[in-house]
């Protein structure tokens, strides 16, 4: 166990101190970039879901909303309220798609939690000892 010097000039106690506290910002702005770069991606994958999922349900769509028209009208249905019953389930379908990818790219999802909350701490720690 190293014996700690107790007799440390103020300058180089406080140069240490400088020294401690830029090594701390660097740690914190790199973990920073870490959170904000997986934010980005939560972001792209949400956008990739939204678009993929709008893709891939205009064909399927098509067809269902088709097949539910003819199986209206052969209820008795009359033709235009048919489609008409079949368009407003296809703009619900497109409705909860949006509405999900939309959620994913809510700011309080893409907010830097843990950065926010480790500079909090960083914060306290320098508060206590500077009193």
């Amino acid at each position: 166990m190293a014996m700690i010097s107790e007799s440390r000039s103020i300058a180089e106690l406080f140069s240490d101190a400088l020294h401690q506290l830029t090594k701390l910002m660097r740690t914190e702005f790199a973990l920073a970039r870490a959170e904000v770069a997986n934010k980005a991606n939560e972001a792209a994958m949400g956008i990739a879901f939204l678009v993929g999922g709008a893709l891939a349900m205009i064909a399927a769509s098509v067809l269902l909303l088709l097949a539910l028209a003819v199986w209206l009208i052969t209820l008795g249905i009359p033709d235009p309220i048919a489609y008409l019953i079949a368009g407003v389930a296809g703009a619900l379908m497109s409705a909860v798609l949006g509405w999900t990818g939309m959620n994913r790219l809510k700011p309080r999802n893409l907010t830097p939690e843990r950065t926010i909350k480790q500079l909090q701490r960083d914060a306290a720690v320098v508060r206590e000892q500077t009193k």
